[in-house]
Formats: structure tokens, C-alpha cells, sequence
């Protein structure tokens, strides 16, 4: 009897099982049951309905990279099915998402924007988290700005102002920021500055008081604001205006430290610096510029990496910049160990090697055109350095000499000496007759007196010709 009831009740269990969901029974006491599947009948449809919008989903998902079409058809199905469900969004927005950007894929820019509004029509939906917002409209900017080309730019401008002005609507300030400086970022790219400097007066309005000071609750805004800027400064080599806003993003960084935008902001700094010959300054902000990068885990770092050996070689630094424990992490990179290679050569005095490690094209030195920039004045202090190292056991030294050793001609040699003379970098004097360098210790010479008194007879004339200017005046 146990073994039959136990087979009962496993049979009835597994009758069950195999009803559908649209049937359900009613049992009394004695255990006879009557059919009643009208009164659940909807409910069970419904959830069919959300399994087949969510099947759609993922084979719209599953097709999206071998078969576009598939994709939109699948996704397409998901917006119209789930729109019949009413006001509930639970695949739509994702869809929409993935229509957005399959449609641009084909360039289908009309049916891409038609969506997009679509899509952004759903962004205060208390359904779509702030996360996916952001994630969902920062991935569509983002794939249209990577694929698009001079000629692309009128498109791109559009699609940022229609996220723009359905932000504003929505009220959402921080993903409003967040594009308006993307899109400013997107026309220095173009090298349309007069749109980066209305976007940039725009960005600053928004972080001001209603009495036109900054407001100073908004630090970390006022330094992307201040960074884009900057950027645009460095571009457009306006020195005067990058130089009033450059301490100001010093003083809110006591404030607001935020690597990722300080990283720019001290780079930028740097370049500057370097404009105007300041090495030591420039080396100490790439080096702050190059920390940023580095803990905001952002990949220019190792580009300021590079500036900051660029910088410490011109400076004249003794500071060995790879001995920093940031620096550490790039060291097997091929480029910075270019870089090393180059430093090293500099400090061997060893031209031959530096000048081949600065054209190896592999190296990707000269193909910064940043780097490309100090190439010459670069040359020029490892020039400077062979020479010194050259000089050090001679009291006179023939010019010829030197030129054949630098690798440069007589003249240039000759101006050379005459700067280093003048920066007090070399004690000694040219004669240009022979052709001779006379380094202290050798100053009794003819020729050495021959200089003197033409160095005394030129400051007699150059005071003679003033006192003329002076009496016509």
C-alpha cells in the first residue's frame, strides 16, 4: 500500500508539472477538483509575453556583431512588444541603446537619431538608473566621435546637442558637465577654437555665482572647466591668457585633488614652461602631470613620462628620472626604454649613439610632434655637453678640431662658443685668426692680448657712438 500511495502521489506531482500555465484546478475535501483556467488565464500571457521580449533581447544581442540585421529586427521587436506592455521599462531603453548604435554601424544617420531621441526620451524614467544613463549615452557620443571624420563633424555637433538639450530637460547636471566638456574636446580635436571658446565661456557661466565670481562649491567643475581651457591655450599658443589661468588651477588643486584633470592641467604646464625655455619648471610639471596620469590609471601617462626625460636633459638635471618609483611600472616599454637609451647616451657624452637613438624610427621619439618640437635645442645641450667634456684637458684647442669631433661646421662651432662663452659656461676666449679656442690658464698669449685690446677699442666706439646719439638727440 506504501509503495502504491508513493506511486500516486509521484504520478499526480509529475500531472502537475505538465498542465500549462494557463490551467489551474480547484480541489475539495474529498479530492474531486473542477477546471477554473479563465481566472488566471491573463496572467499567465503577460509573463509569456515579458519571456518573449526577453528572448528577443539576447538573440539581438547574440547577432549584434555577425549580423547586424538580425540585430535590428530582434531589437526592434523588444521596443514594440514591450511598448504594448505600457509605461514598464525593462528591455526598451537597452534596445534602444543597441538600435542607436547598429544603426550608425550601417550609416542609417537618419534612423540612428530617430531612435536616439527615443531613447533619450526615457532618461528620467525612475526604470533607467543614473548608471545607465550615463554608461548609454557616453557610449554612443563615444562610437560617433571615434568614427568620425573632418567631414562627420556637422553630424557629431548634432548628436551632442540633442543629448545637451534632453539633459538640460531632464535636469541632470553632472551628466550635463560631463558632455558639454566632451563635446568642447571634440572641436579641439577639429580645431574649431572659436567653439571651443564658446563652450568653454558656456562651462564657466554654469560654475559661477549670480555675482560672476566662481563659485567655490564647485572645485572639481572649475577644473575641467579651467583644464579644457588650458588646452585650448596650449593650441592656440595664447601664453598671456594661459598664464592667468594657470595659478588658479594650482589654488583650487589645494582644494580639489583630482589627478585625473590635475594630470592635464600639469602637463599642459609643462608645455608652457617649456615655450619659454624654463626647463627646471617644465621638469617639475611634467612630473607632476606624469603622477596624475599615473594613479588616474590614464594611459598618457607614459607620453608625460616621455616629456619628462625630454625636460630633465634640457635642464641639465642630474635627477635620474627612472629611478621614481611611478616611473618603475614603465620601464619594458619600448618607448620609454627608447627614452632611457637616449638619456643614457647623454649622459656618455656618446653623440653617435644619441643621435641614432633619436632617428630609429621604431623608437617613436620624432614622431611626437611635441618632442619634434625641441629636437634642435635638444641637440643642442647634447652638443653642449660633448663640447664641455671635449675642452676639459685642453688650455687651447683648435676650432677645426671641435667642429670635426660635434660633427657641425667651423661657423656654427664658432657661434656656439660665443653663447656658451657669454652664459659663463666656458671661461675663454675665440681667436678667430688662427682659429683657436683660449681657455683660462692661456691668457698671456699674442693672440690673447690682440683680443683684449680689440674687446677695448669696440666698447670705446660703442660709447663714442652713444654720446653722438645723445647730443643729436
Amino acid at each position: 500500500t506504501h509503495d502504491t500511495g508513493f506511486f500516486f502521489l509521484s504520478g499526480w506531482s509529475f500531472y502537475r508539472a505538465s498542465m500549462s500555465d494557463e490551467d489551474e484546478y480547484e480541489y475539495d475535501s474529498q479530492g474531486e477538483y473542477s477546471y477554473s483556467g479563465s481566472e488566471n488565464g491573463s496572467q499567465g500571457q503577460e509573463d509569456d509575453d515579458w519571456i518573449e521580449i526577453e528572448n528577443a533581447y539576447y538573440e539581438g544581442d547574440d547577432s549584434r556583431q555577425n549580423d547586424p540585421h538580425k540585430a535590428l529586427e530582434m531589437f526592434e521587436k523588444v521596443v514594440t512588444l514591450e511598448s504594448a506592455q505600457g509605461d514598464e521599462i525593462k528591455w526598451r531603453f537597452k534596445a534602444l541603446k543597441h538600435l542607436v548604435t547598429i544603426q550608425f554601424r550601417l550609416g542609417n544617420h537618419d534612423d540612428m537619431v530617430k531612435r536616439y531621441n527615443e531613447m533619450l526620451q526615457y532618461i528620467s524614467n525612475s526604470a533607467v538608473t543614473r548608471n545607465e544613463c550615463t554608461d548609454s549615452i557616453n557610449s554612443i557620443l563615444e562610437a560617433v566621435s571615434a568614427n568620425s571624420s573632418a567631414k562627420d563633424v556637422p553630424f557629431l555637433s548634432k548628436m551632442y546637442d540633442i543629448t545637451l538639450t534632453a539633459l538640460k530637460t531632464a535636469n541632470n547636471e553632472r551628466l550635463w558637465f560631463n558632455t558639454y566638456v566632451k563635446y568642447g574636446k571634440a572641436y579641439l580635436q577639429s580645431k574649431d577654437y572659436n567653439q571651443v571658446n564658446r563652450i568653454v565661456q558656456e562651462l564657466h557661466r554654469s560654475c559661477q555665482l549670480p555675482d560672476g565670481t566662481d563659485d567655490p562649491t564647485k572645485g572639481t567643475y572649475l577644473l575641467e572647466v579651467y583644464a579644457l581651457e588650458i588646452q585650448l591655450c596650449t593650441a592656440t599658443k595664447s601664453s598671456s591668457r594661459m598664464k592667468q589661468i594657470y595659478p588658479k588651477t594650482l589654488n583650487l588643486n589645494a582644494a580639489v585633488a583630482d589627478p585625473r584633470i590635475m594630470g592635464v592641467i600639469r602637463e599642459e604646464g609643462g608645455k608652457m614652461y617649456m615655450s619659454e625655455s624654463r626647463w627646471d619648471d617644465a621638469y617639475n610639471e611634467f612630473y607632476e602631470g606624469f603622477r596624475g596620469f599615473q594613479e588616474a590609471g590614464n594611459p598618457r601617462a607614459k607620453d608625460a613620462l616621455k616629456y619628462v626625460v625630454l625636460a630633465n636633459m634640457l635642464a641639465l638635471s642630474e635627477i635620474n628620472p627612472f629611478s621614481a618609483r611611478e616611473a618603475i611600472a614603465y620601464q619594458e616599454d619600448p618607448e620609454i626604454v627608447a627614452m632611457r637609451n637616449l638619456r643614457s647616451a647623454y649622459e656618455a657624452n656618446d653623440l653617435g649613439s644619441f643621435e641614432k637613438t633619436l632617428l630609429d624610427k621604431s623608437n617613436k621619439i620624432i614622431a611626437d610632434p611635441f618632442i619634434m618640437t625641441y629636437v634642435e635645442p635638444l641637440r643642442r645641450r647634447m652638443r653642449e655637453q660633448v663640447l664641455l667634456a671635449l675642452l676639459r684637458p685642453y688650455k687651447r684647442i683648435r676650432i677645426e678640431f671641435v667642429a670635426q669631433e660635434l660633427k657641425l661646421e667651423v661657423m656654427a662651432v664658432e657661434l656656439l662658443l660665443v653663447d656658451m662663452i657669454m652664459d659663463k659656461r666656458i671661461d675663454g676666449k675665440i681667436d678667430q685668426i688662427q682659429g683657436f679656442l683660449l681657455l683660462s690658464g692661456d691668457q698671456t698669449s699674442v693672440s690673447s692680448k690682440k683680443y683684449d685690446a680689440l674687446e677695448k677699442w669696440c666698447t670705446t666706439l660703442e660709447s663714442l657712438t652713444n654720446n653722438l646719439s645723445a647730443r643729436v638727440t
